[in-house]
């Protein structure tokens, strides 16, 4: 088992030096640096809005200009182009992270359930594992 675990720390690794993954780090990065202001007044609409949906979701007397000014807040950030393209990367990233899983998983048997790409079981049985 340690020998598995030892190569699960090297897949990591691999992973780590891919270039998409290289690429989100840096515009994570770049975006922290470049929008913090809007960073912050994202955060902290979310804040106010996670805590009215606490107190009374969608029946507290400040949901709509709440929720009007979490929409805005977060339009501002999520329409600058730095934020759009590190969210195709991530998208592209967890696409091959997918695939690899697959892959791997269909390596140790074909009766193990893999969901599809919006998370639904689709084939699979019980576990039967190929020595």
């Amino acid at each position: 088992m340690t020998e598995i675990i030892m190569q699960a720390y090297r897949v990591l690794d691999e992973i780590k030096i891919d270039p998409i993954y290289q690429s989100i780090k840096k515009h994570n990065r770049l975006i922290i640096e470049t929008y913090s202001e809007e960073i912050k007044k994202f955060q902290e609409a979310k804040s106010k809005y996670d805590q009215v949906m606490i107190d009374g979701g969608t029946y507290h007397p400040d949901f709509k200009q709440i929720a009007k000014e979490f929409g805005k807040a977060k339009s501002t950030l999520y329409q600058k182009p730095e934020v759009l393209h590190y969210f195709e990367l991530e998208q592209s990233f967890q696409n091959d992270l997918n695939q690899f899983l697959v892959k791997l998983t269909e390596s140790v048997s074909d009766h193990i359930k893999i969901p599809n790409k919006i998370g639904i079981v689709s084939k699979g049985g019980s576990c039967h594992v190929h020595e």
